[in-house]
C-alpha cells in the first residue's frame, strides 16, 4: 500500500533516491509556433544519473522545502518538493515525479492537492510550476488545474526554456 508522508530523517536518506526508477519517454512535445502552443515529434528518454538523483535528494531534503513522499514498501515511489519561499504570491513547485510503474494510480492527484493545500496554508494564491514541454507532463498539470500563464517569473522561464510556465489557483 502506497502511503504519503512528509520528508523526514526517519523516512528519507541522501540514498533514498539512488534506485528511484525516474524514466519518461517523451515522443512529443509542445512548442511555440506563431504565438501559440503545438505538439511537435521529438522522441527522447528523460532519465537521471545518480549525480542527478543524488542533487535532487539534496535539494528536497534542505530547510528551502516542504517535500511529501509517496512511499510503498519503504521505497520512494513518488514526491512532490515545495519551496517554501514565495515568490510573487505564488508557491513553486519545484520538483514532482511518480515512478513510471506507479503512473495511473492517482498518486501525482494526491502530491499535487498536498501541495495546492501547503501553497494555502503559506498563503499564496497560486502554485507555480516550471512544467517539462512533453505531452503527458502538460496534460497531468492542465487535469489538475493549472493553465499557462501570461505573467512568467522571468528567472524561473529563462532558466528552463522549453518549460512551460504553469499557475495553479489554490
Amino acid at each position: 500500500m502506497i502511503k504519503i508522508e512528509l520528508l523526514s530523517t526517519e523516512n528519507f536518506k541522501l540514498d533514498s533516491l539512488d534506485n528511484y526508477p525516474r524514466k519518461q519517454d517523451v515522443k512529443k512535445v509542445y512548442r511555440k509556433h506563431d504565438g501559440e502552443y503545438i505538439l511537435v515529434d521529438c522522441v527522447y528518454t528523460e532519465d537521471w544519473d545518480m549525480e542527478k538523483r543524488r542533487s535532487v535528494a539534496k535539494d528536497i531534503s534542505s530547510d528551502d522545502y516542504i517535500t511529501h513522499l509517496a512511499i510503498e514498501n519503504d521505497e520512494v515511489v513518488g514526491f512532490i518538493g515545495l519551496k517554501k519561499d514565495l515568490v510573487e504570491s505564488y508557491m513553486i513547485l519545484d520538483l514532482m515525479q511518480v515512478s513510471a510503474i506507479c503512473r495511473g494510480q492517482g498518486i501525482g492527484r494526491k502530491l499535487f492537492d498536498i501541495g495546492k493545500e501547503e501553497a494555502r496554508k503559506a498563503g499564496a494564491k497560486a502554485l507555480y510550476i516550471s512544467a517539462c514541454s512533453s505531452e503527458e507532463t502538460i496534460a497531468f498539470y492542465k487535469a489538475m488545474g493549472a493553465k499557462l500563464t501570461d505573467c512568467p517569473i522571468k528567472e524561473i522561464a529563462e532558466d528552463e526554456p522549453y518549460d512551460l510556465q504553469m499557475v495553479c489557483c489554490v
